[in-house]
């Protein structure tokens, strides 16, 4: 019955955007609030659903992925999850660069990057470092 009296807003793709409520309030889904938070354990799952998504997204970009060290395969990820698929497929020069093993040149192609000298400068950095010595303090 809840479900039905509070309906949704707009739905894309399988997935709920926010959306204005008729106070003007911005809400997702059935009626929650955004401006009330969600609970840990909701954005624990997101987190969990979003890292998946990133996961499938560097496999499909990368086909050596699975051939990849730990801490090269995390670094796509991160990529991955920051950016999106989409957003990812944009970097070819580093896609190619990863595919031929060329360690320095996509380290390079990072740090040369919008997301490193603006956007995120400190993950961007972080990653380059983890392509070039094939290191990462997470494995």
């Amino acid at each position: 019955m809840l479900m039905s009296q509070e309906g949704t807003g707009p739905i894309q793709n399988g997935r709920f955007l926010p959306y204005k409520d008729n106070l003007g309030k911005w809400t997702i889904a059935y009626g929650h609030l955004l401006e009330d938070g969600i609970p840990a354990e909701v954005a624990n799952m997101l987190f969990q659903c979003d890292l998946a998504d990133a996961v499938q997204a560097a496999r499909e970009l990368f086909s050596c992925y699975d051939s990849l060290s730990r801490p090269r395969q995390l670094v796509l990820i991160s990529m991955a999850f920051n950016l999106g698929k989409h957003g990812l497929a944009q970097w070819p020069r580093f896609i190619s660069a990863v595919h031929a093993s060329q360690w320095e040149e996509a380290a390079d192609e990072l740090l040369d990057s919008k997301a490193a000298k603006i956007q995120a400068p400190a993950r961007y950095t972080q990653l380059a470092a983890m392509m070039r010595v094939n290191q990462s303090e997470w494995t």
